[in-house]
């Protein structure tokens, strides 16, 4: 027998499809923008937003107060792809963006889709947002849409040879990147003898026991991965493993650990140092990372080496390499100077870490060298920026002018 009042009861207590923002976070340029986000906002009986004016610097946003979805206007922006670039390295890649601009062309709306924001045309009407919101909102909830495209961008940086300083350079990147806000995680590939904990000043370092990931990883996701992440600061943390597995195992941990954060980072720097007790596998590192740093010094070994690798790399697929020397002996007592490495390498160098004899003592004191360093063209700003895609233009050697003048 039909029973109306129960049927009437289970359609009111059964939960209604959740299709409403749960927050959003609004870097507005114009008053006409904002207002016309709280108008949406205030008529659907959504959560006020938190509403900022864009800064026109790189200054950090702390992640932790953005909401699910991030609202960019940049109505007033002369080329709104750069500027939405600056923001895909200072929002974590599991919030949804959506960029609200004037340029009514093809080539914003695809550079936008592969970078994983969603983009909106202004001006647009009340219910035009309305709806994008709710699209957005159920993608986000999904994990469908374009977001699917926002991943951490990953760089490995590699040793030439023992005593390059090589996890130097990958913990200041790492640091120097935190600092201007993006969600960085820096992965100590030393399982048996790290000095990273020295280097970035930790007094207390305990890396995360391994000896359960083997049962562990079959259901591990995003936020349990998260779990094995020592935190260093609100923006960087630490992927180290420990054990008494072997180390191809710990290896094989680290690499399924650091591919379920693609979505929780901004930049996952890898620090392959040339005293990684294991065998080196340029291949398998190369298809994982978008970037390889090579870290130089200006020794024959090292240069001959990082010409090997060069070769093969040119030979595996079209990744982008970069060139780090580092010189880190006074004046004399290398061998080389850089013009010779670059003719003997037939690329440019793209960044140098100059001589500093103080540096020791300046670690040891805590201090970053990013931080000692002029803001604009220290090294390790100047990295940083090329690996974001900024002021990458490559200096021609002297060897490459030379040759280019007889292929005239």
């Amino acid at each position: 027998m039909f029973n109306l009042s129960k049927s009437l009861v289970n359609k009111v207590t059964s939960p209604a499809e959740n299709n409403t923002p749960a927050g959003c976070s609004v870097f507005f340029q114009t008053e006409a923008c904002v207002e016309l986000i709280n108008e949406v906002f205030s008529f659907e009986g959504w959560n006020t937003p938190t509403c900022n004016k864009l800064s026109a610097t790189d200054e950090p946003i702390d992640a932790n107060d953005l909401q699910s979805i991030v609202i960019v206007e940049l109505n007033q922006s002369s080329n709104v792809v750069e500027d939405a670039k600056n923001f895909a390295n200072r929002i974590p890649n599991h919030k949804g963006v959506v960029v609200i601009g004037k340029e009514d062309a093809i080539t914003t709306l695809r550079s936008l889709k592969e970078m994983g924001f969603y983009y909106l045309f202004w001006p647009v009407t009340k219910q035009e947002f309305i709806d994008f919101l709710r699209h957005v909102h159920t993608n986000q909830q999904q994990f469908a849409g374009v977001s699917q495209n926002r991943k951490a961008k990953r760089v490995a940086v590699i040793g030439t040879k023992g005593g390059v300083g090589n996890s130097l350079i990958a913990s200041e990147l790492a640091s120097y990147l935190a600092n201007k806000g993006a969600e960085t995680v820096l992965i100590d590939r030393q399982y048996r003898a790290s000095n990273i904990d020295i280097i970035l000043g930790l007094k207390k370092y305990q890396k995360h026991d391994a000896s359960n990931l083997e049962y562990q990883l079959h259901d591990m996701d995003e936020n349990s991965a998260n779990d094995y992440l020592i935190k260093i600061n609100n923006n960087l943390k630490v992927l180290a493993l420990e054990g008494n597995q072997s180390i191809e195992k710990l290896v094989l941990y680290t690499n399924n650990i650091a591919d379920l954060l693609i979505r929780y980072a901004n930049f996952i720097v890898d620090d392959y140092s040339s005293s990684i007790d294991y065998e080196f596998q340029l291949d398998a590192i190369a298809d994982k990372n978008d970037i390889l740093v090579l870290v130089i010094e200006p020794t024959i070994s090292s240069v001959r080496t990082a010409q090997a690798y060069l070769q093969q790399v040119s030979t595996l697929r079209d990744c982008r390499v970069l060139l780090f020397l580092n010189i880190h002996r006074p004046a004399g007592a290398f061998s080389l100077t850089q013009p010779e490495i670059e003719t003997y390498l037939e690329n440019a160098i793209d960044v140098v870490l100059p001589y500093n004899k103080t540096l020791a003592t300046q670690l040891l004191e805590g201090k970053r060298i990013y931080q000692q360093e002029d803001p604009t063209t220290g090294a390790i700003c100047q990295l940083a920026l090329k690996i974001k895609g900024k002021n990458h233009h490559l200096a021609v050697s002297p060897f490459h002018k030379f040759k280019a003048m007889f292929k005239r």
